[in-house]
This record gives structure tokens, sequence and C-alpha cells, in this order.
């Protein structure tokens, strides 16, 4: 690996081994190269709308609060997923909704099922996708990952595991806005 290994012994006290492997940088995703007070920013320029699917208060509030630091406009606000579902048709013909984001477990109908339907009208109406993210505290990212490649249907664009931090949010919304 073109690298060396150095070992520095002192008799009675131990050894430290040092390997060194020269290896190539990789550029860090955008948001986390730029500063979140400028993230935030932008994302208030963008006067963002959003439709949030959560059955839970507690969430609903969170991701309120999260949204309401970058002054993005709360379009509709569902509690299941068969709600969402109708609420994403309500904004979606005049091109109203800038991201969606669906708790995964939800009541009546699941955030992935939500996904796959937003995604095929989409698809039926000629429309601009819609960012929707995925926020779940029951699954990790490799259990939504067919979700997330798009080579299996490019369904949601992203996931987040709850709880979900203030900068995760941030970073995450800015790096989907800006792509």
């Amino acid at each position: 690996m073109k690298g060396e290994v150095r070992a520095y012994s002192k008799f009675g006290t131990g050894t430290t081994f040092v390997v060194c492997i020269p290896t190539t940088s990789v550029p860090l995703p955008l948001a986390q190269r730029i500063h979140p007070e400028s993230m935030i920013n932008y994302l208030k320029q963008r006067h963002l709308r959003v439709l949030m699917a959560d059955d839970s208060p507690f969430n609903v509030i969170l991701i309120c609060d999260y949204l309401s630091k970058f002054k993005a406009s709360i379009a509709s606000v569902a509690y299941n997923g068969h709600d969402a579902w109708s609420k994403y048709l309500e904004f979606a013909m005049n091109n109203q909704l800038d991201i969606v984001t669906l708790d995964i477990d939800m009541p009546i109908m699941d955030g992935r099922t939500v996904c796959d339907k937003i995604r095929e009208y989409e698809k039926e109406k000629k429309l601009k996708p819609v960012v929707i993210i995925l926020i779940s505290g029951n699954y990790d990212k490799d259990q939504v990952d067919e979700y997330l490649n798009p080579e299996k249907g490019h369904r949601a664009d992203y996931f987040l595991r709850k709880p979900v931090s203030f900068l995760d949010f941030t970073r995450t919304t800015y790096d989907l806005i800006t792509q």
C-alpha cells in the first residue's frame, strides 16, 4: 500500500505502533462545507412550502419548529398516510410544494406507500418531482435504501433517523434544495 509502519518501544513501559497509509481526500458533501448559518439564510430566501406527515404530535411540533427557523411555510400537516396523500393531491397540480416529510410508520397508509403514490402521480401527470424525506425511529438507512436508490425507481430523496437534530435536518434540506 506504499505506506510505512513505525514501532517505538520502551522496555517495561510498552510499545507504540504508527501505521501511515497514503490516501486521497474525499470532498465533504456541500452542506458539510458550508456554515449552518449560511444554509439557514439561503433556505429563508427560498420560501419553501412543506407538507409534513407524522402520527406523533411531538414530532410534528419539532419539525415545524425546525422549519420555522428558516421561514418555511407549512402547507399542511397530516397525521396518517391517507391524509398525507389527500393533502398532497390538493397542492400537487399547482406545484405548490417543495418538500414532503413522511414518517414511515403511520396509520391507515404508511409513508412508503404514500411515497410510491406520489412518484406514480408525478410520472402520470408529468410533474416536477417534489423532494421527499422519509423519517423514522424504527428503521435504519439500510432498511430504507430501496426507497433511496434511483435504480429502483427513485422514490424518496433522503432518510433521516429519529430523533432528528436541527443541524441534520437543515443540512439535508439544504443539500436537497440546492441539487
